[in-house]
């Protein structure tokens, strides 16, 4: 992982973020650029100063804001590996969030999670909402009030595909630097559902070319898809939830639901990795990581 974007708001309310952003970056050795999105303010003295004049002198007051409030929360820290900071006038961060992406190609968008103490109001709810349906790289969501600890175990949602693989891939790569425990689960409903044996050959296609040491595989019953995971992220004190943002509409097994991840992002004290099905990125390395032999079977 070579290049991280985070978008802030620059509110003291959203500086945890901030410095998990900058810590996980730091670990992952990875360039963190930070972007802060704003508007222009009611214009009604134009007259007096030209349009031009006034964006540009906002420009530069923003950019000053964000490299004093960079500053202000990372303390020292600031000064240890550098970051490249961004400043946008925009009525859409998404929007802002999508079009830097393409300019610096980010191996991993972080943003915070929805928050009623914005001053855009709910920060990054519609945000978050919008890059799952659009982004094409990773989405790492972060409560804001997380203080930063170490990852120690990750925990993912499979629903047994085979882009469930190439997740998990990427997801191996932010692990060994914080050599974390994986722990890969599948949460059913139906009594008669054959879950230990889909895993099992999940995991055998997981593992046939790939090698992690530290690597579990699990399967549980219960009542609803969301409250089996809440119990495991508890149970097992869990640092980070991944999923994959499906929208199939087939009826394999039926458990994920089109906005699971949406329900679970209001649920989480931890922060919330989400892989995006349909990104061209999973669809080109398909056809690098899998033959025609090798994609999963799921009668």
């Amino acid at each position: 992982m070579k290049t991280i974007l985070y978008a802030t708001n620059c509110t003291d309310n959203d500086a945890h973020a901030l410095k998990y952003a900058y810590r996980f970056s730091s670990i992952l050795g990875a360039n963190l650029h930070v972007l802060h999105v704003y508007n222009l303010p009611p214009i009604a003295f134009s007259t007096i100063n030209p349009t031009g004049s006034l964006k540009k002198r906002m420009h530069e007051e923003r950019m000053h804001l964000l490299e004093k409030y960079c500053k202000k929360h990372l303390k020292n820290e600031f000064h240890q590996n550098p970051i490249t900071t961004h400043v946008v006038e925009s009525d859409s961060v998404s929007a802002s969030i999508s079009r830097l992406s393409k300019v610096i190609t980010p191996d991993l968008v972080i943003i915070g999670m929805k928050d009623s103490h914005s001053n855009r109001g709910y920060f990054a709810g519609n945000i978050a909402n919008t890059l799952l349906d659009t982004i094409t790289v990773p989405l790492l969501i972060v409560p804001n009030s997380l203080v930063y600890e170490t990852i120690s175990t990750i925990v993912y949602a499979t629903d047994f595909e085979e882009v469930d693989i190439l997740s998990l891939q990427k997801i191996t790569e932010i692990a060994k630097p914080f050599s974390a425990l994986i722990e890969v689960v599948h949460v059913y409903e139906t009594d008669d559902y054959p879950a230990n044996k889909y895993m099992e050959r999940f995991k055998e296609a997981f593992l046939k070319d790939r090698a992690y040491p530290e690597i579990i595989f699990k399967t549980m019953a219960s009542s609803s898809i969301k409250s089996g995971l809440l119990r495991v992220l508890n149970n097992e004190k869990a640092s980070m939830l991944t999923m994959l943002e499906r929208k199939h509409d087939w009826s394999f097994s039926n458990i994920f639901q089109k906005d699971l991840v949406k329900d679970m992002e209001m649920s989480l004290k931890i922060p919330l990795l989400v892989f995006n099905k349909h990104n061209k990125t999973f669809q080109n390395e398909g056809h690098e990581y899998f033959s025609e032999n090798e994609m999963l079977s799921m009668p």
